[in-house]
């Protein structure tokens, strides 16, 4: 299953790659006005036991995206449920040290680690 979501500077593509695995893609710009749209595709997508979301063509990432992401892994951590992201930008990685969100969420700078992570 494919959905394409957008808002303002932010296009998050949804996909199902496999059975029980969610994979977002977020493109653009995540920020205050933005980040509720990550939001509810995150929560919708929260069925699925494994989810990635790779930001690996985010142009800027505030640090409401950035609290977007800590809520979601922990829920999935919570619920028994895996969670990585990618994290593959400067404008993601600054955002992730400043707010120490790397020791929170599990990220990897690559997303063929990132679904092994989740799927192994």
């Amino acid at each position: 299953m494919v959905g394409v979501f957008s808002h303002g500077q932010l296009r998050i593509r949804g996909e199902t790659p496999r059975p029980g695995l969610r994979l977002l893609s977020v493109i653009g710009e995540l920020d205050l006005a933005t980040a509720p749209l990550l939001d509810r595709v995150v929560r919708d997508s929260e069925r699925t036991p494994a989810m990635v979301v790779d930001m690996s063509e985010v142009a800027f990432l505030g640090f409401a995206g950035v609290d977007v992401l800590v809520r979601a892994a922990e829920r999935a951590d919570d619920n028994r449920r895996r969670f990585a992201v990618v994290v593959s930008t400067r404008p993601a990685q600054r955002a992730f040290e400043l707010t120490g969100a790397y020791a929170r969420v599990g990220c990897y700078p690559r997303l063929d680690m990132a679904l092994r992570a989740v799927t192994e």
